[in-house]
């Protein structure tokens, strides 16, 4: 059997193990062998219970402490260099989540098999750990996948192999999306909602002075943390009457449900967003959007069209933005229509042809009638369980 080894580090509800859950949907249902090492910490992530995937479990998390999160890359890196070693064969292909992996793409050229990146990040810090991890990609990658153009472009990695990958939506989110009704005027109530980590840098401490700025408004935030973590947050800030706070979801359809907009007001200047699942998410419910005017998402979002690119940190330009879709029934229908018709170009079939055929030259199949079976993999759901959030 054609065999992929998938390596990611971290397994839980983010935007990067989404997406290597739906292309290792597509290679396992193709008829690929696949052996995926990744490290489940906490409550079970985008890559747990997987059919027809073979686990091997990494002891790794992230932690408060920059040292002791340091220490834990390095040991990692370490641990999937000799699993990756003793797994891979010559004539294999090792798939490596993001840039972090790296001692699986090094392991991978040392027992001769092929390296695939599949790359979701530019702002890696710190800068020289971003130079040393870049440097390994491009000495051991045949073929690089890039989450959007703003990646490929940002990292110019001389890779001879480079493709733009868009994300896509997994079939089962798309039909429980389609059931929103799209409105002929601006929802009522007006909820802005906004999902992401528990970072200031993606733009919270933002968010909570726009909902300040904007009580005739209501304002849900969705983050990616345990509720302890987020009750501590509330203790230790000011939370407007018209914000709710949610901690981790599997479930964010009543979310984007309840939304008229859906925001991401990430900081340009110290994260830039290379695609944006939730913003995705929120177009194909149909909801216009705000996006920083940089970066992946921007490519997604189609300014004035299907929403607003705005820098997070322009408060005047956010509230005339709100305040323009809360107040025009029109404008905000338009808006809203033309969000699902974007949405609607990130299929999950196009997803599926481009990992294939990118898999298929470096590894062919065994059986060449089982190529067109990726298309049953997107024609039902890829996953039972939704996203807690889709963030970078």
């Amino acid at each position: 059997m054609s065999r992929i080894i998938a390596v990611h580090l971290l397994n839980d509800r983010s935007g990067s193990p989404l997406v290597l859950r739906q292309s290792l949907a597509v290679l396992a249902e193709a008829g690929y062998g696949i052996d995926l090492l990744t490290a489940t910490p906490g409550e079970p992530g985008f890559l747990s219970d997987l059919p027809g995937v073979t686990l091997h479990p990494l002891a790794y998390r992230w932690s408060a402490s920059q040292w002791r999160t340091l220490l834990n890359f390095i040991l990692v890196q370490l641990a999937v260099f000799w699993k990756v070693l003793r797994l891979a064969r010559p004539g294999n292909v090792v798939y490596v989540n993001s840039l972090l992996p790296a001692g699986a793409a090094l392991a991978a050229r040392c027992r001769g098999a092929r390296v695939v990146y599949h790359l979701h990040e530019v702002s890696l810090r710190p800068a020289p750990l971003r130079r040393v991890l870049c440097a390994v990609a491009q000495r051991t990658a045949h073929q690089l996948l890039c989450v959007s153009e703003h990646v490929r472009q940002t990292l110019a990695l001389p890779v001879a192999g480079q493709k733009v990958v868009y994300n896509s939506l997994a079939p089962s989110f798309i039909e429980e999306a389609n059931k929103a009704s799209l409105p002929y005027d601006s929802p009522r109530p007006f909820v802005v909602l906004m999902a992401c980590s528990l970072r200031d840098y993606k733009g919270v401490p933002e968010f909570f002075a726009l909902a300040r700025s904007l009580p005739e408004m209501s304002f849900e935030l969705v983050l990616n943390a345990a509720p302890a973590a987020v009750a501590d947050y509330v203790a230790q800030h000011s939370v407007p009457n018209n914000l709710k706070l949610f901690p981790a979801t599997a479930d964010m359809h009543p979310h984007y449900h309840r939304a008229a907009v859906v925001a991401n007001l990430s900081r340009p200047d110290e994260w830039v967003e290379t695609f944006g699942m939730t913003i995705l998410e929120g177009l194909a419910y149909g909801r216009p959007v705000l996006v920083p005017p940089v970066g992946g998402v921007a490519e997604v979002n189609v300014h004035t069209h299907t929403g607003f690119a705005i820098d997070g940190r322009d408060l005047e330009a956010l509230q005339h933005a709100l305040r323009l879709l809360h107040r025009n029934g029109p404008v905000y229908a338009r808006m809203a229509a033309a969000a699902r018709k974007r949405a609607a170009t990130f299929g999950p079939e196009r997803f599926a042809e481009q990992v294939l055929r990118t898999f298929g030259r470096l590894l062919p199949l065994a059986d060449a009638a089982t190529a067109a079976a990726p298309l049953l993999a997107v024609a039902r759901p890829v996953g039972a369980l939704r996203p807690k959030l889709a963030r970078a």
